[in-house]
């Protein structure tokens, strides 16, 4: 994007503006009461012991403490790591159901911004990619600077969700961006195929990563109205279906509760940390208690 097409349309740059600064907003709020995580491996500034194993390096033991308590150990040092933190984002067409606040991509969008930011904050790398139809419709590497991180948020906030896609597909083409073991974080609704989508997450755990999905659903996705006659569209096929919400309003409730409780079951037993929220939820909320239990 130039700077004529921010000229040209101040809405966009406006949208650009909010977006970044919420995600640094909410990268701070998640952030503070949090410790930097301690890396421990080889390194050069000591940090503890811990009992040996076979196969650590001979060289780190501690032969002085041996000497002592005849018990071997191993030296621990902090070391200085940067991770690849891979933000994916669902951006089919279902995506782009709004009856609240926020459409469910833009409550991704969100998240997905404090994400970049808070990754840059503890000293990883942020990379983006924006899953639509069977692949990754676009990409940006990890990089670990202010200006990636605005990039990040400027591509964020000019995502659509506005076509079919197959999430699971698209999961499995996004494969090849991410090489190098890091973090890989998946932000959609589960609406369309979700155990392909869950089989294709463990496939990153596979990989080495460490894998993180955030189930994103519409408040009329989780509870119907109480009353009234309704027409629902679906937004992926165009299908419609016209109901009652009183016949209907507890079974569906009670169906989604299942459904949502069978996925976070699955997640668990896949090494995946699940988290499910509606986009009237307190995102600094979610995200803490998605990333810290």
């Amino acid at each position: 994007m130039n700077a004529l097409t921010l000229l040209e349309d101040p809405e966009i740059f406006l949208a650009i503006e909010d977006l970044d600064l919420a995600g640094r907003g909410l990268a701070e709020s998640v952030w503070a009461g949090r410790h930097a995580a301690v890396h421990r491996g080889e390194g050069v500034e000591f940090h503890s012991h811990r009992s040996y194993q076979p196969g650590d390096d001979l060289r780190r033991i501690n032969w002085a403490l041996y000497a002592r308590q005849r018990r071997l150990y191993t030296k621990q040092s902090h070391r200085e790591t940067r991770r690849p933190v891979y933000i994916l984002l669902d951006a089919s067409a279902s995506m782009s159901v709004a009856h609240g606040t926020w459409s469910k991509l833009r409550y991704a969008a969100r998240a997905a911004a404090g994400m970049a930011h808070l990754a840059r904050r503890q000293g990883d790398a942020p990379a983006r990619g924006i899953l639509s139809g069977q692949g990754v419709s676009s990409a940006l590497p990890p990089r670990c600077s202010a200006d990636h991180v605005s990039g990040i948020c400027a591509s964020l906030a000019l995502a659509e969700a506005d076509s079919p896609g197959n999430p699971a597909a698209a999961l499995q083409a996004a494969r090849v961006l991410c090489p190098q073991r890091g973090f890989v974080i998946f932000l959609g609704d589960f609406l369309d195929g979700e155990d392909a989508i869950l089989q294709e997450l463990s496939a990153f755990r596979t990989m080495g990563h460490d894998v993180y999905a955030l189930q994103i659903l519409d408040p009329v996705e989780i509870e119907l109205p109480k009353a009234g006659d309704f027409e629902f569209i679906e937004p992926e096929a165009g299908r419609r279906l016209r109901v009652s919400a009183e016949e209907l309003q507890a079974a569906y409730a009670t169906r989604v509760e299942a459904w949502r409780e069978s996925l976070r079951r699955q997640s668990a037993n896949g090494a995946v940390r699940w988290q499910s929220t509606s986009t009237e939820g307190s995102l600094t909320a979610v995200l803490r208690d998605w990333l810290e239990h």
